[in-house]
């Protein structure tokens, strides 16, 4: 199989695959830059997002529309929450007490 590329003849995970050997130079090598464009856009977004500074103890969230409510704690003084809304957004919010100061933060994760 050295040089085959393995295709998923119907687009979507599963379903049946085909190994071909037909291809051409230049279109194995656009497959292999649409590959290295597409790690570099994730990269570059994961950056954005970890660089995106939360909005520090807002005092009132309102939300509409919430496909799921996720709360988790995290420890015995911090739970975080994941809310997914139907249009495709996703938010967390992430409280903990320090002390007697009680401080959460909004952040919207939508990629």
């Amino acid at each position: 199989m050295n040089g085959d590329i393995v295709v998923n003849m119907d687009g979507g995970v599963g379903g049946s695959w085909e190994v071909r050997s037909d291809l051409t130079q230049e279109e194995v090598q656009e497959l292999r830059s649409k590959k290295q464009e597409l790690a570099q856009y994730g990269k570059d977004k994961i950056r954005e997002l970890m660089n995106k500074p939360p909005e520090q103890n807002p005092d009132e969230i309102v939300l509409e529309d919430v496909k799921m409510f996720h709360l988790e704690s995290m420890n015995e003084r911090s739970l975080w929450v994941g809310v997914y809304t139907q249009d495709g957004k996703i938010y967390h919010l992430n409280i903990s007490a320090v002390g007697d100061k009680l401080s959460y933060w909004w952040s919207d994760e939508t990629v």
